[in-house]
C-alpha cells in the first residue's frame, strides 16, 4: 500500500510539474524568442534613425573641426545603454575625430551601421555606430526568471494542498480497501469492511462487502455440492476414456481399410497388365500353333508316303523343305515375340510386387511399362509416342516408378480421352541438372478445370463416382513420387487442351526401409 501511495503521490507531483512547469517553460521560451526578435527589429530601426540624426548633427562641428561641439551631441545619444561604439573618422586624418567605446556583452546581438557625413553635398567624414540588444534582453530575462519563480511557488503550494486532500480522501480509504482485498485473497472472509462516506471509493467498499458476503454463500454451496461434483467428474472421465478407446479403434480400422484399398488398387493395376499381356501373347502363340499344326499335317503326309512306299518327286521334297523353312522362320519370330513379352512382364511384375531398389536405365523401364500398357491402347484410336533420352542411370525403385507411369497412362485413356475419336499421349524423359531427371506424361485430351486440378491428389476424389473409380489412383501416384521416389509432381491442365504431368525425381532415391511406406499419406 505504501508503494501505491508513493506511486500515486509521485504521479500527482509529476502531473502537476508537467502540467504547470512545462507550459510555463514553453511560454517563457516563446516569449524569449519573440522578445529577441522584437528587440532586434527595434534595434535595427533605432540604429538607422540614430545614425541619420547624428550624421546631420555632426556635420557642422566636423566642418569647424571642433570636437568640443560634437561631444555633447554624442553624449546625448549614447546615454542609451544599448550604444556600444560611436566612431567618426575624417578622410585625411588617421586619428578619429571623435570616439566612444563600451564593452560588447554579446556580439551576436550587436548591429553596426556606417554612413557618410556630408556638407554642401561633399563627404567630410565617416560615421560608424554599433548598438546591442543585450541590455533590453537582459531585462526581459530577469522578468522571465521572476515569472518562473512565481510558477514554482504556485506549484509548491498546489502540491501541498492537493497531497493533503489526497491523503485524507483518497490514499487513506484506498489503504483500507487494499487491506480488505488482501484479506479476501487470503480466504479470510469473516472480517466486514466498513468505509464511511458517499464518494466513489466508499461505493467501491460497499461493493466489496457485498462480494465478501456473496463469496461466503458460494463457499457454503460449494461445500454442499463437492461430493456430487467429484462423482460427476469420475463419471465423465470414464466416459471420455471409453470414447477415446473407441476413437483409437476406429482410427486403426480406417488405416487398415485405407491400406487394403491401396493394395487392391495396386493389384488391380497389375491385373490390368496381366490381361493386356495375355491378350498380346495370344497372337504370337496362336500363329505359332497354326504353323506347328500346318507342319504337322505336311510331315504326317510324308510319313504316310514313306509307309506306302509311294514314289516322291524332287519338286515335292523341295516344296516340303521350303514350307518347313518358312514355318520355322514364322515359328521362331512368334515364339521370340512371346518370349520378349514374358520377359518384360516378368521384370515389371517383379518390380511391382517386390518394390526392391536397384540400378536401372530410366528409358528401359519406361519402354518395359509401355509394352505392358500398349495392349489397352491397341484397339482404340489413341496412340502413345515417346521421346526418351538414353542412358539416364538411376538408383531407385523401378516397380514404384512403373506403377506411377501405368496409373498416369490409364488415367489418360479412361478420363482424358473420354468422348474423343482420337488422341495422343506423349511420354518423354530427359536429365534435369546433374542429379535429377524429368519424366513427363502429356495428352491432348479433354483436360481439367481448376477445381479438379486442386483436388486431383486428394484420396477418394474421382470424377467417375459410382462408375468404378476408386479415387485412389492419383493419390497413390502423388505418394509414390514424393515419399518413395523422393521427387515432386506438378499438374498443368486446361479444359479442352489436354493435361501435362511433370515429375522431377533424383537419380538416387532416398533410402527406404520398405516400399510399404508408399501407402502412408
Amino acid at each position: 500500500m505504501r508503494l501505491f501511495q508513493s506511486s500515486l503521490r509521485n504521479a500527482v507531483i509529476l502531473a502537476l510539474g508537467v502540467g504547470l512547469l512545462v507550459p510555463t517553460s514553453l511560454v517563457l521560451m516563446y516569449d524569449w524568442q519573440a522578445s529577441r526578435h522584437t528587440a532586434m527589429e527595434d534595434l535595427r530601426r533605432d540604429l538607422g534613425r540614430t545614425v541619420e540624426v547624428l550624421a546631420l548633427s555632426l556635420s557642422e562641428p566636423i566642418w569647424q573641426v571642433s570636437a568640443e561641439l560634437a561631444q555633447p551631441m554624442i553624449d546625448a545619444q549614447t546615454s542609451d545603454p544599448r550604444f556600444v561604439r560611436v566612431l567618426v573618422i575624417e578622410p585625411n586624418n588617421a586619428q578619429p575625430f571623435i570616439q566612444m567605446q563600451r564593452p560588447d556583452p554579446d556580439p551576436d546581438l550587436t548591429l553596426t551601421l556606417t554612413r557618410p557625413v556630408t556638407r554642401d553635398g561633399r563627404e567630410i567624414a565617416q560615421l560608424t555606430v554599433a548598438m546591442s540588444a543585450a541590455p533590453l534582453l537582459e531585462a526581459k530575462q530577469n522578468e522571465a526568471w521572476r515569472a518562473l519563480a512565481r510558477s514554482v511557488g504556485i506549484l509548491t503550494l498546489s502540491l501541498v494542498l492537493i497531497l493533503g486532500v489526497m491523503q485524507r480522501r483518497v490514499l487513506h480509504p484506498m489503504d483500507k480497501l487494499s487491506r480488505a482485498a488482501e484479506e479476501l485473497a487470503a480466504g479470510r472472509l469473516d472480517q466486514p469492511l466498513e468505509l464511511l462516506g458517499e464518494d466513489e471509493i466508499a461505493r467501491v467498499g460497499i461493493a466489496m462487502e457485498r462480494m465478501r458476503q456473496a463469496l461466503l454463500r458460494a463457499f457454503e454451496d460449494l461445500r454442499g455440492h463437492a461430493s456430487t461434483l467429484e462423482d460427476q467428474v469420475a463419471q465423465r472421465t470414464a466416459e471420455l476414456t471409453s470414447a477415446n478407446n473407441e476413437l483409437t479403434m476406429a482410427l486403426a480400422n480406417l488405416k487398415t481399410a485405407q491400406r487394403e484399398l491401396v493394395e487392391s488398387e495396386k493389384l488391380a493395376s497389375l491385373g490390368r497388365l496381366v490381361a493386356g499381356v495375355a491378350h498380346e501373347l495370344n497372337t504370337p502363340l496362336g500363329n505359332a500353333m497354326t504353323v506347328v499344326s500346318a507342319l504337322g499335317d505336311r510331315w504326317a503326309k510324308l510319313d504316310q508316303m514313306l509307309a506306302d512306299n509311294t514314289p516322291m518327286r524332287r519338286s515335292q521334297l523341295e516344296e516340303l523343305v521350303k514350307d518347313t523353312r518358312r514355318g520355322q522362320d514364322i515359328l521362331q519370330r512368334n515364339v521370340q515375340k512371346a518370349a520378349d513379352l514374358v520377359r518384360d512382364f516378368k521384370q515389371v511384375a517383379i518390380d511391382q510386387t517386390t518394390d526392391s531398389r536397384r540400378d536401372f536405365d530410366l528409358s528401359q523401364v519406361v519402354e518395359d511399362v509401355l509394352v505392358m500398357v500398349e495392349p489397352s491402347f491397341k484397339h482404340t484410336p489413341f496412340k502413345i509416342v515417346t521421346d526418351l533420352t538414353r542412358e539416364l542411370e538411376m538408383s531407385s525403385y523401378p516397380g514404384a516408378l512403373g506403377q506411377v507411369l501405368t496409373n498416369l497412362l490409364m488415367n489418360a485413356l479412361v478420363h482424358g480421352f473420354e468422348g474423343r475419336d482420337e488422341g495422343l499421349v506423349r511420354v518423354s524423359c530427359r536429365p534435369h541438372g546433374s542429379d535429377q531427371v524429368e519424366l513427363v506424361v502429356e495428352d491432348d485430351g479433354r483436360g481439367m478445370d481448376a477445381s479438379v486440378v486442386r483436388k486431383i491428389f486428394d484420396p477418394f476424389f474421382t470424377t467417375k463416382l459410382g462408375k468404378g473409380g476408386s479415387g485412389l489412383g492419383m493419390h497413390i501416384v502423388h505418394n509414390i513420387v514424393t515419399n518413395v521416389l523422393g521427387g515432386q509432381i506438378e499438374v498443368q491442365s486446361t479444359p479442352g487442351q489436354g493435361s501435362r504431368m511433370t515429375m522431377l525425381m533424383p537419380r538416387s532415391a532416398p533410402l527406404r526401409s520398405s516400399a510399404e511406406e508408399l501407402i502412408n499419406p
